[in-house]
């Protein structure tokens, strides 16, 4: 009798569709066991459900003439091939692996071509009783697979029981084709093996094997492995041994080349071939690839009077587009023409999506094939026989964009959910209407045009810029205003992911501005930025766009400023506070929803990525220079944010993209979810608007001291204020410089990092951390990702310790040059030829006499009041040899004393020179710059001035 086995090459996904699959799995197929045993060639287990209740299984493995099958039954509701039907095989397949775990090793290892002893267990089977299996109609067939090593020795441990029969074998990969031979008995050869697999390499192989025109004898039972294997290639000619592999294990194999190549006769000259698979769902890919190639090659193809399938071509195509009352969703038809016939194809895909006949990952796998797609018959194919199996084949690449959109609808609101596309899907529908007649509202087809032009970034209406923006725009920047623009009347989001440097926020600002011209700004709009960033955006507000009305939410007293809110034009606030004023933020329904550094949401079940997503705003955009940084899920977090739905949720998107991708390396489906998202996604790197940028570019990144810092800093004004000002009234401006300048430098150390300054026990005080530094940690890895090369000068040495601590944590390489350097040739010529990106540079050390164009990006972590000194600092990148655009980036903390100086700095040249050189000057400071200096900072959840609110 018969055992049951499970062949090595069973594919659980051919013969289960992912759902049951899924719930197999939920249930712990091993664990779940309450008992297991076969019985001949059927597997009876009794399986514990999700609840309580237990079921039975009895599971059978027929094949016939279409392949194998799993036919189980089980006492759940289910019935037949159910998830504990899939469990139970699960289970059995994990025992039949820890039962091999430790086999007794074959007795020999030979050399290919010889032969092994048979095994014990030969002998113990002509003493097992033979099964009656009745009277059988045979249906007489040569099936090509692999052979086992040369074809006369293949099969050497097959025994014939009574009333056995033949099969002349040999094998090929691709397909299966099946001779005509006559059998001499009824019943099938089986197969007995060596007990367990050696784990022997073979030290020596037979001289390159030539099969003859002997016969090999193997009946197709599934299940062992096999030892050696003999590959062929079909010709017109005959076959010919391409490579020979040979082994005792299944992980160790000696390949013989193909010298040893030799034709064998032709053995089926003039008689039929018929192409049996050996699994029923191979059919579609058999029928739809190759038998049009055997057809391109000459092969006359018949089918059977009897065969269960007929195939068609989709002919001309057509797309019925109806637009819903809003403006917010399509309806969709989608018909083809088959040889006259007009056939609606949306229900037909739907019915494939639904009765999971096709993965749409493993189409998209081979993007310039077909999808067969089912289609009903109307005839049986003979009396008293089913109905035929219509199929329709289709091109992938015009069916897999519906397909995604039909998964997601399905998954994301079950199989019932109405047939809607969302202008999210405008992508999908430009790929179905490629070469078909359109009957569509001219809104759609307008829309489908500009989809174009967003996925070739060419064609878009060209939007000019506010004329109260205080700034000229690059031609790069234009694009981007017309751009968002664009999405605005389309009511769709996107990812404006240019280069850090390239002026993401004046071209936001720039649309807000064009909004509020417009007449359309009759909501406020809401920007959330890291805290670091709030003084940055409120500064680039005021100077670019000096109209808009902007109120920055910040600091403990900002929940006065709540009810300005629906008064203001541009609202900023952060990310942490953003998450615990939700409910105040929440009740305000805004015009733009804006997310800057908008990689800060991508864990897309942080707090502020679920609080961001619950506003509520007519439009929304990221602005990010980063969208992915360490994998694609963070890119599904940003888009799910700006297009609702388009990827589907989270799990759906690791499933059918992420994994793929990332861990097989599937480039037709990375190449689909490109093109899907394109539209949507903007981006400019610095070298491909190089031509645009000037030499250099100089920009001010302003942060907001708050808490605990802004405590100190205003301690310690408050403090040094009061004794300059009786100093100044005892003994004059002059005689007080020393105390001036110490004043000063504790305030220029507070606004670096709090820990600069010491007690009077020289210890450090101990303070949140500073924003200044909170904002250089989130600019250099940005910088650093982007291939930047970076000097970064400080007046502070203890300050450039506290940074390489710092950037030790992050694991960024960096180079360190201060006034204890040795070497500073040698660190010099490391930065020049090597691939350092940053270098931690003293003023006093390397302000001057270096030469270092391989950077092109200098940033200022604590600004100079002498403007030339700045300047050589600049200069060791932006000299003669620089090839690139340099970027600077001065660091201030607004409204302290670093921002005063620069302002007092343009007015009176002089001045600087006398607080750092102490010598007297007729642009000393009098009353009024003395108040600027020290005046006390501003409150946190103020305006900005002259703004209107």
């Amino acid at each position: 009798m018969i055992e049951f086995s499970l062949p090595p090459d069973f594919d659980f996904g051919q013969q289960f569709d992912r759902v049951t699959l899924t719930r197999a799995m939920a249930l712990n197929p091993d664990q779940s066991v309450l008992s297991m045993h076969t019985h001949g060639s059927t597997l009876l287990t009794r399986m514990q459900g999700l609840g309580l209740a237990a079921y039975d299984q009895r599971i059978t493995l027929p094949f016939d003439r279409l392949g194998l099958r799993v036919q189980g039954h089980c006492t759940c509701p289910v019935g037949l091939n159910c998830p504990h039907v899939a469990a139970a095989l699960m289970a059995f397949e994990a025992r039949e692996i820890r039962r091999k775990k430790n086999p007794e090793l074959a007795p020999a290892v030979r050399p290919l071509g010889g032969t092994p002893p048979p095994p014990p267990a030969a002998a113990r089977q002509a003493e097992r009783p033979v099964e009656n299996l009745g009277t059988l109609q045979l249906v007489p067939v040569l099936r090509l697979t692999t052979a086992v090593d040369v074809a006369s020795e293949a099969l050497l441990h097959h025994r014939y029981g009574s009333n056995a029969s033949r099969n002349t074998t040999l094998r090929q990969a691709s397909a299966q084709f099946i001779l005509r031979y006559v059998p001499e008995n009824g019943a099938p050869l089986e197969y007995h093996y060596p007990a367990g697999a050696a784990e022997q390499t073979l030290a020596e192989r037979a001289d390159p094997a030539h099969p003859g025109q002997t016969s090999a004898v193997r009946f197709q039972r599934q299940g062992k492995e096999e030892a050696a294997a003999l590959l062929v290639l079909f010709n017109e000619l005959g076959f010919r041994p391409w490579s020979l592999a040979a082994g005792l294990a299944h992980n160790r194999l000696t390949k013989v080349g193909a010298r040893a190549a030799h034709t064998t006769p032709h053995a089926l000259e003039g008689q039929p071939l018929v192409l049996v698979p050996q699994l029923r769902d191979q059919w579609p890919t058999l029928l739809a690839k190759q038998l049009p190639e055997l057809q391109a090659r000459g092969w006359a193809i018949e089918l059977a009077d009897d065969f269960p399938y007929e195939m068609h071509n989709a002919d001309e195509w057509s797309v019925d587009v109806e637009e819903a009352p809003d403006g917010n969703w399509f309806t969709l038809g989608l018909k083809v023409s088959v040889e006259g016939e007009p056939v609606d194809l949306v229900p037909l895909l739907v019915g494939l999506v639904q009765t999971g006949w096709l993965k749409l990952d493993a189409a998209l796998r081979d993007p310039d094939g077909d999808v067969l797609v089912p289609w009903p018959g109307n005839e049986p194919v003979l009396p008293g026989r089913p109905v035929r199996q219509r199929l329709l084949r289709v091109p992938v690449k015009r069916v897999a964009p519906l397909m995604d959109w039909l998964r997601t609808v399905f998954e994301a609101n079950g199989r019932d959910a109405p047939l809607r596309m969302s202008r999210y899907d405008l992508g999908a529908m430009d790929d179905l209407s490629v070469g078909a007649k359109i009957t569509a509202p001219t809104s759609f087809t307008a829309l489908i045009e500009q989809v174009r032009a967003l996925r070739i970034g060419e064609g878009l209406p060209v939007v000019q810029p506010s004329p109260h923006v205080n700034a000229t725009l690059r031609h790069y920047q234009q694009d981007g205003l017309s751009w968002m623009d664009f999405l605005r009347r389309a009511q769709l989001g996107g990812v404006l992911a240019d280069d850090m440097g390239l002026g993401k926020t004046l071209q936001a600002l720039t649309l807000l501005q064009g909004e509020l011209d417009a007449g359309r700004l009759d909501r406020p709009c809401l920007v959330i930025v890291p805290t670091s960033l709030i003084g940055n955006w409120a500064a680039e507000a005021h100077k670019f766009t000096p109209q808009l009305k902007t109120l920055v939410l910040h600091g403990p007293q900002r929940m006065q400023h709540f009810s300005k809110i629906p008064k203001a034009h541009v609202v900023i606030t952060s990310y942490p506070l953003a998450v615990r004023d939700v409910d105040t933020l929440a009740g305000q329904e805004w015009h733009y929803l804006m997310l800057d550094e908008a990689q800060r949401i991508k864990n897309a079940r942080s707090q502020a990525a679920l609080s961001v997503k619950g506003l509520r705003a007519r439009h929304r955009l990221c602005l990010s220079g980063t969208p992915l940084e360490n994998h694609m899920g963070e890119l599904w977090s940003l888009i799910d944010f700006v297009c609702p739905g388009l990827l589907g949720n989270e799990k759906e998107f690791r499933e059918h993209y992420r994994n793929p991708i990332e861990k097989r390396q599937e480039s037709a489906l990375a190449t689909h979810l490109a093109r899907r998202v394109r539209p949507f996604i903007l981006r400019r790197t610095k070298q491909q608007v190089a031509k645009e940028l000037p030499d250099k570019t100089e920009t001010h990144l302003r942060v907001q001291l708050s808490g605990a810092q802004a405590d100190l800093y205003e301690t310690v004004r408050a403090t040094m204020d009061s004794k300059l000002r009786e100093a100044i009234e005892k003994q004059g401006l002059a005689r007080s410089q020393i105390m001036v300048l110490d004043a000063l430098l504790k305030l220029r150390q507070v606004c670096c990092d709090p820990r600069l300054i010491k007690t009077g026990g020289d210890a450090a005080v101990k303070v949140a951390p500073s924003a200044k530094m909170e904002l250089l940690l989130d600019l250099l890895p940005t910088l650093v990702e982007d291939g930047r090369r970076i000097l970064l000068f400080s007046q502070f040495t203890e300050m450039l310790n506290l940074i390489e601590a710092e950037v030790q944590r992050l694991k960024l390489p960096y180079l360190l040059l201060t006034g204890e350097t040795k070497d500073r040739a040698g660190l010099v010529e490391e930065f020049q030829t090597g691939d350092v990106p940053l270098f931690l540079i003293s003023l006093k050390a390397g302000g001057v006499g270096l030469n270092l164009t391989a950077a092109d990006t200098v940033i200022l972590y604590d600004p100079w009041w002498n403007p030339a000194v700045e300047q050589q600092a600049i200069d060791r990148a932006y000299r003669i040899g620089q090839d690139k655009p340099v970027f600077v980036y001065k660091l201030l903390a607004d409204g302290t004393v670093e921002d005063k100086m620069l302002e007092l700095q343009a007015r009176k040249a002089g001045l600087a020179d006398m607080l750092l050189s102490g010598v007297a000057s007729d642009a000393a400071l009098n009353a009024q710059d003395f108040d600027e200096l020290f005046k006390p900072l501003p409150k946190a959840g103020l305006v900005a001035v002259d703004n209107g609110v």
